[in-house]
């Protein structure tokens, strides 16, 4: 779900992976998604946005936020009040 709400690309894997692209291709466990190399993917403030808000949209607050977040960059998504 993660993937789609971020609408940025796969960069959520299943916890069962084929070997080749578990940790150091070498495990077929998956308990963090990370390159071929086990670093983490990135992700963008609206990529977060988007999942927390559990709407797939940086400008419409809900999930674990319904009222929006109030940090600077989350704040410069939300329309002004």
């Amino acid at each position: 779900p993660r993937n789609k709400l971020g609408n940025a690309g796969v960069k959520d894997e299943g916890l069962v992976v084929v070997e080749c692209e578990g940790a150091e291709g070498l495990i077929t466990g998956n308990v963090l998604a990370g390159d071929k190399y086990s670093v983490a993917f990135d992700r963008t403030p609206e990529e977060i946005l988007r999942i927390v808000y559990g709407s797939g949209d940086e400008h419409k607050p809900g999930g674990f936020y319904p009222k929006g977040v109030d940090g600077h960059i989350a704040k410069s998504h939300l329309p002004k009040a």
